[in-house]
């Protein structure tokens, strides 16, 4: 049994709304259901194969699903909803597949086989050729524990496109460039793919499936390895504006690029081994991303109308793997640090620290609810699912139990990445 803050029994409001929202074709059933669907937060666990399913609204249980597909342990990085929440993509990285769950009736639909390693994905709303949705799923191309190493310096690396309407892989999409793909962001009618074992950043055309451009380092001119994984890129965030900015880890330089108009701005120096610059998708009334810097447990503050660093915080982590924001919460960040089992916030424009949130274990990655309310914290070190409440900075749900470290949390409209 789970209990939250305010004495809910976990599992009984939620499950009593999906019962009710399962029957009936009337439009009203059909929103009621959506809004149920909508509520649900889906937390994936490595090492077992748990999907635990919370609703958001009652901050209580909905259920668990089992994933596993075959012998063994999936080895789950994420979740992805699809954009109707009625179905759940969980990535099994080990089996080199993706389950796909109802988010209904919370039974397994069916398994789609793709390439080597997958990890992250992506949702292209309206990009198959009826015009639905598809997943992008980035396969980096390891292998597995007790497999033999590639021959190469970086991973072949692959792009798996599925139907969402049908759940099969239409396309793979390979290229040189693609050396340990690590994410997938879209913007403009273009698919961007960072490479974590390279220096490079490969531009796709959503509707040729035809690389368009390799983006570069300043004073790089052509793509290829990095030293080692991770080195390259992890991650290439897109803001509000269409400005997309990634840190190389291995140079601290912050490439900047606009997506719209297709022009590449100066690198901006950065910090010391530098994860990735996580932008506020919903607010752009702040000019400034941040970015952790693993060297020295600090965090940069980039000002993008500048171009510029404006400050540096050093309430960061050697292992902070994300930065949170919430609208709820103007001018504050939410920053992950995984070894400290803590969450500081800190001011978006001065780097000050606000204040310091003991979660209670190591914090790998973590939403922001789409209503800002809630941050959701899966800690993996002790096997539960944490909410905390932004506006007032304390814990109002912990669940225990939730599976094996779990690793990822993802709700539909919030702020969700891996890593």
């Amino acid at each position: 049994m789970h209990l939250n803050k305010y004495g809910h029994v976990a599992g009984a409001l939620s499950l009593a709304l999906v019962a009710c929202a399962g029957g009936g074709a009337d439009p009203a059933d059909e929103q009621y259901a959506r809004d149920v669907l909508d509520a649900r937060a889906y937390v994936v666990s490595e090492q077992s194969d748990q999907l635990f399913v919370a609703d958001m609204l009652s901050l209580t249980e909905v259920g668990v699903v089992d994933t596993r597909t075959g012998d063994g342990v999936n080895a789950n990085h994420m979740a992805i909803i699809s954009s109707d929440a009625r179905k759940i993509y969980v990535v099994a990285t080990a089996k080199d597949a993706v389950v796909v769950v109802d988010a209904q009736t919370l039974r397994v639909l069916s398994t789609i086989p793709v390439g080597a390693h997958p990890t992250h994905a992506n949702l292209c709303p309206g990009c198959s050729a009826t015009g639905g949705d598809e997943l992008w799923l980035v396969n980096e191309g390891h292998a597995h524990a007790g497999e033999a190493a590639q021959a190469g310096p970086a991973h072949p690396g692959s792009i798996s496109v599925i139907d969402v309407q049908t759940d099969r892989v239409t396309e793979t999409l390979l290229d040189a460039s693609l050396m340990v793909p690590h994410f997938v962001r879209f913007s403009a009618g273009a698919a961007y793919v960072p490479s974590i074992g390279g220096n490079q950043i490969t531009v796709i055309d959503v509707a040729t499936r035809r690389v368009s451009d390799v983006l570069l380092l300043d004073g790089v001119s052509a793509p290829g390895a990095c030293a080692a994984d991770p080195c390259g890129f992890a991650d290439a965030q897109i803001d509000p504006n269409g400005l997309l900015v990634s840190a190389h880890i291995e140079s601290g330089q912050v490439l900047v690029y606009d997506t719209i108009s297709h022009e590449r701005n100066p690198d901006i120096p950065g910090g010391s081994r530098p994860w990735a610059v996580f932008v506020d998708a919903e607010d752009s009334g702040f000019d400034t991303h941040l970015m952790p810097n693993w060297a020295d447990s600090s965090v940069s503050l980039i000002d993008f109308e500048l171009q510029a660093e404006v400050a540096r915080s050093r309430e960061g982590d050697a292992e902070s793997y994300g930065v949170n924001y919430s609208r709820l919460a103007p001018g504050e960040a939410f920053v992950l640090n995984r070894q400290k089992e803590r969450v500081a916030v800190i001011d978006r424009q001065t780097g000050a620290a606000l204040d310091s949130l003991a979660v209670g274990g190591t914090t790998e990655t973590a939403s922001t609810s789409a209503d800002g309310r809630y941050l959701l914290l899966p800690l993996s070190s002790t096997n539960q699912f944490a909410i905390w409440d932004v506006i007032n900075r304390e814990e109002v749900a912990l669940f225990e139990g939730v599976g094996v470290y779990p690793w990822s949390v993802t709700t539909t409209g919030g702020q969700n990445y891996c890593h």
